[in-house]
């Protein structure tokens, strides 16, 4: 059925009821028959139009498709799709044509009465002949400047969460009262459907802007992070450094870091923030300035923690915790002390490529607990030896059944790649954790400092 049959149906229902009251059943049921194709055709409409609203997220395409609708289904020579701002009580025309031609009117306009009563209200509403004559010549609604006036006005609201966000409006130029109320609930139904759109559309777009807002900021985040990271790997006589941080996100909670000292010192820190994401890397960020900091005005490994672990107390309101490892390293004699607060403790090999027995104590994480309990060690790396400092991104990488890289792993690989420069060696047990996670996400960020003792 046409769009032009449609607008002769609409008011084929009262003919009907008025034809059976009088007893003529022929008229009737013709009457009626014809009430059934016009709704059939309605609702034909209705799903045109709803599929075109689904494929589309576009928001003044979704404007386009249901005026250019509105413009062919109704007897009315004028469309308006006006979106209102309930802040500043003004609307803004998205789409708007008269006999056929768009008119582009500009910026926010005031709220005239008749939409304004749509607004109030939240129902339809339709003025007609002197009416119009009467609020225009009393300012209350406006003849946009080149367009005609109307004989016949209707709007309807455009409900979003119980909410008026527009008005959409027919205007018949040539005939009063020109639209039924078949026209009416045929409007609202379309209306319906375009808000709805509209909202989803409106959401996807917020949703896009914020996606891109926080990838815009965690980039930011992720280079400030890479930023704090040393960025020169010492350059000590007799020694080779290497290092390696593998982020399971953008931006994680592991560091490191190299302190120059007086002499022949040099301290080492390594640290694994609790979670992952950007509260961890706040959390590192954090932790990194205040050992740097305490570093600074001692050389004990220990008191340097404690102190830490002090601070973490008072400013970790998020209650994440941070194990660290920090050591200082004499590199005349190769004597390394160091303090562990949950961190794993240090691999060392021997010249050998054989991996030293370590001693062992209780050692807790910071930001826990105020009487702390660290594990303070001393060790001598050997000639020809070297020491891994590591993150449990390396040692728990999992395979698709669960088997962790583990301990032996990393003994493994550390033997077979000795011979390599301290960087190789990093970059080598993560491509074996690689290796061994297959298509497995790395869950946790994977950091390894290598320091070898040249012979």
């Amino acid at each position: 059925m046409s769009l032009k049959a449609q607008k002769k149906m609409r008011d084929l229902l009262p003919q009907a009821e008025k034809a059976a009251a009088a007893g003529d059943w022929e008229t009737a049921a013709g009457l009626f028959f014809q009430c059934v194709e016009q709704r059939n055709s309605e609702l034909a409409l209705i799903n045109s139009v709803q599929e075109g609203l689904s494929s589309r997220l576009d928001i003044q395409g979704i404007y386009d498709l249901v005026g250019d609708k509105l413009r062919d289904t109704f007897n009315a020579q004028v469309v308006m799709i006006s979106q209102y701002d309930p802040t500043t009580e003004k609307i803004y025309h998205h789409y708007a044509i008269e006999r056929g031609q768009h008119l582009h009117i500009q910026g926010w306009q005031p709220l005239d009465s008749s939409r304004a009563e749509v607004v109030r209200t939240l129902k339809p509403f339709m003025i007609s002949g002197e009416e119009i004559l009467q609020v225009v010549s009393k300012g209350k609604m406006k003849v946009v400047p080149g367009t005609e006036m109307p004989k016949t006005w209707l709007g309807v609201p455009m409900i979003v969460g119980g909410m008026a966000r527009g008005v959409v409006s027919l205007q018949n130029l040539d005939k009063e009262n020109a639209f039924t109320n078949s026209d009416i609930n045929l409007l609202m139904t379309l209306t319906n459907s375009m808000s709805q759109s509209l909202e989803n559309a409106r959401l996807f777009r917020e949703r896009e802007r914020l996606l891109k807002m926080m990838e815009e900021e965690m980039k930011i985040a992720q280079l400030t992070q890479l930023s704090i990271l040393p960025p020169h790997l010492p350059n000590r006589a007799g020694y080779d450094f290497g290092s390696l941080i593998i982020p399971a996100s953008a931006v994680g909670g592991d560091f490191y870091n190299f302190i120059h000292m007086d002499g022949d010192r040099l301290s080492l820190v390594i640290g694994d923030v609790s979670g992952k994401g950007l509260p961890a890397a706040l959390i590192m960020a954090l932790t990194f300035s205040l050992i740097q900091a305490e570093t600074e005005h001692s050389d004990d490994p220990r008191h340097i923690l404690l102190n830490v672990n002090r601070f973490l107390l008072k400013m970790n309101a998020s209650g994440m915790f941070v194990t660290l490892l920090d050591g200082i390293l004499d590199c005349r004699t190769g004597h390394f002390i160091y303090s562990r607060a949950g961190h794993l403790p240090p691999m060392i090999l021997n010249d050998h490529g054989n991996m030293m027995s370590m001693e062992i104590g209780e050692g807790q994480p910071l930001g826990l607990f105020e009487e702390v309990k660290l594990d303070t060690q001393e060790v001598i790396i050997p000639r020809g030896g070297l020491a891994l400092l590591y993150s449990d991104g390396l040692n728990e990488a999992a395979d698709s059944q669960g088997n962790q890289f583990g301990f032996e792993g990393i003994e493994r690989e550390l033997s077979r790649q000795r011979s390599e420069s301290s960087r190789t060696i990093c970059e080598r047990l993560w491509k074996a954790v690689e290796e061994h996670s297959g298509e497995i996400p790395h869950q946790d960020d994977f950091t390894a400092v290598v320091m070898k003792r040249l012979e």
